[in-house]
């Protein structure tokens, strides 16, 4: 199953050494490893990223979520993150542009305190015991989130956006029918005025 793999640790050194570890584990086939980045949380709240492997195209959902969870947490894609109990400051990125959940990405930052590192992962895992038997004795927490919610997430939000957009679109063509509708009776009901006088006075 495709997931978004978080291994947060108090260090950056046991980061490296985790990412080290899951790239192993890619090359005997034990799971696949799609994109790596570590995130540091510096003292001050920023947060810095180190892209470590990228084998996944931009804009397929793997690479689009680890993106969108920089984004959510303050990294390349600009949106900060406050210093003081791991809060998110601002608002998540547009939905149709985010693949990962801002709950998802809430528990990251909560956990992603001042000091501590995280190596940010897209894997296809047939079982989560392979990678936690491996990252927890380096002191692991670990956080997981299935992509393939996160797509059904973003499918529903997207009908719901398209159910929306028509509803709006009939209401706009409901107005101006009856606008057209207003206009020709403005220019009939003289003319029919006229003829009742005409046929009255007849």
């Amino acid at each position: 199953m495709e997931r978004m793999l978080v291994a947060i640790f108090s260090d950056a050194a046991k980061a490296r050494e985790a990412s080290d570890a899951l790239q192993r584990m890619g090359e005997q086939s034990e799971i696949a490893v799609h994109t790596v980045r570590i995130l540091t949380r510096e003292r001050d709240g920023t947060i810095t990223s180190t892209d470590i492997a990228h084998q996944l195209p931009e804009g397929t959902m793997g690479a689009t979520a680890v993106g969108s969870l920089l984004g959510l947490l303050g990294g390349p894609l600009g949106l900060a993150v406050g210093a003081v109990g791991g809060m998110l400051i601002g608002g998540a990125a547009d939905y149709a542009k985010t693949k990962v959940t801002a709950d998802f990405a809430q528990e990251v930052a909560d956990e992603l305190t001042p000091g501590k590192s995280a190596v940010v992962a897209n894997v296809d895992e047939e079982s989560v015991d392979p990678v936690n038997a491996r990252l927890q004795p380096l002191g692991a927490a670990i956080l997981r989130t299935d992509l393939s919610d996160v797509a059904d997430q973003e499918y529903e939000h997207e009908m719901a956006t398209i159910k929306s957009g028509l509803a709006e679109t009939r209401e706009k063509l409901a107005a101006r029918r009856g606008t057209r509708k207003a206009r020709l009776h403005a220019k009939i009901d003289p003319v029919t005025r006229k003829i009742d006088d005409k046929l009255v006075r007849d």
